[in-house]
């Protein structure tokens, strides 16, 4: 597959605010590729670069191999869709769905073969000479999109589609939305703040932060190996546990301390010396999703965190349970069970092959 959009150093400022800091990422033919991170990081202002509705003060923009950076937003082969829709209320979705083939003054045959074409993909079809105004949230997305991609756009942008949507809408609009990008092949740039969005339908994700990509990779890439304290913050529900310890050696392995020494796990030194040599003795950061943390009511082999549960949270199938030792607590997400209740002292395992640990000053991931 060719590269669709290539993006070289972009960077971008207000005055002393650099909003876009040296960003780089390429997206190819085909690919739904999200730019993923909290309100004002950045993301944002990279797609309307992108688009042409910002001038970069850095950095090249290529679209299938040719230098767009200095090009008008309607030369450079993009259609934009923002999170409102832009749907014409007035217009019949005929007419929404033919603009742009009209303002591109091409004849009416094909116009109206292309939107026939377009409307019985986006299940459209009866809905043809309905005025747009009248119609729903559902289906003002799809107008926007088949009017948007009915030109032949080489990349589709989309800036939070799905923002002002109620879930369950939501809900159906990501799997439509998906359903579209694959059947048709359509090119897409997804920006979102919504972690679960670009999880559920992206095929690689750029997270970003104070203006600078921070990691690239598939969602499972991100979730399961995030480089950082941010990224591990950042993606998974419930949130990622965080737990200050610390590494010392003792008896010739590895050992972190959690929590002023109430609680330790080893790791044999063979396998990590180089990895962790150079930690010993530095503050650290445990991290460990709750899904990964086991709860029992006696003590076992392996459970060497003890603690209290102080909320429970039933979430159908599934609970959250807050245990606290002494001032932080650690959460777990287990099936549901009728053994565990608010108040009871309970014992906790962290499996060692699946915590990441983070330099509690850099934060940056070292295992």
């Amino acid at each position: 597959m060719m590269k669709k959009l290539i993006v070289e150093n972009l960077t971008k400022r207000f005055g002393d605010l650099v909003a876009v800091d040296h960003v780089s990422f390429d997206i190819m033919e085909g690919e739904f590729f999200s730019l993923l991170g909290p309100s004002g990081c950045g993301k944002t202002t990279t797609l309307r670069c992108i688009a042409g509705l910002e001038t970069p003060d850095e950095g090249r923009i290529i679209i299938k191999d040719r230098d767009v950076t200095k090009l008008l937003p309607q030369e450079r082969g993009i259609s934009l869709v923002f999170q409102e829709f832009a749907v014409f209320p007035h217009m019949t979705v005929y007419d929404n769905l033919a603009f742009g083939l009209k303002v591109r003054k091409t004849p009416k045959e094909e116009i109206k073969k292309k939107v026939l074409e377009i409307a019985e993909t986006l299940n459209l079809k009866d809905s043809l000479r309905k005025v747009a105004g009248r119609l729903g949230l559902s289906e003002k997305q799809r107008i926007a999109i088949g009017r948007s991609i009915i030109v032949e756009p080489e990349i589709l942008l989309l800036d939070e589609p799905l923002t002002l949507v109620d879930a369950k809408v939501k809900e159906a609009m990501r799997r439509e939305l998906r359903r579209l990008q694959k059947e048709l092949r359509i090119t897409i740039l997804y920006v979102t703040h919504d972690q679960l969005e670009a999880m559920m339908m992206s095929d690689r994700i750029a997270v970003m932060n104070a203006g600078k990509i921070l990691q690239i990779g598939t969602p499972s890439e991100i979730y399961e190996s995030p480089k950082n304290v941010f990224i591990a913050r950042f993606i998974g529900s419930p949130t990622i546990n965080l737990l200050s310890s610390k590494l010392t050696i003792e008896n010739d392995k590895f050992s972190i301390l959690i929590k002023d020494k109430e609680a330790k796990i080893q790791v044999e030194r063979k396998l990590y010396d180089d990895i962790l040599g150079k930690h010993v003795g530095r503050e650290l950061l445990i991290g460990i999703r709750p899904e990964e943390v086991e709860i029992a009511k006696q003590h076992m082999q392996g459970y060497n965190i003890i603690g209290k549960i102080e909320f429970v949270e039933v979430m159908g199938e599934k609970m959250e349970i807050y245990v606290k030792m002494n001032d932080e607590y650690i959460r777990a997400l287990t099936p549901l069970r009728t053994d565990l209740h608010e108040g009871d002292n309970v014992y906790v395992r962290i499996p060692l092959d699946k915590i990441f640990l983070f330099d509690a000053e850099t934060e940056q991931r070292i295992l």
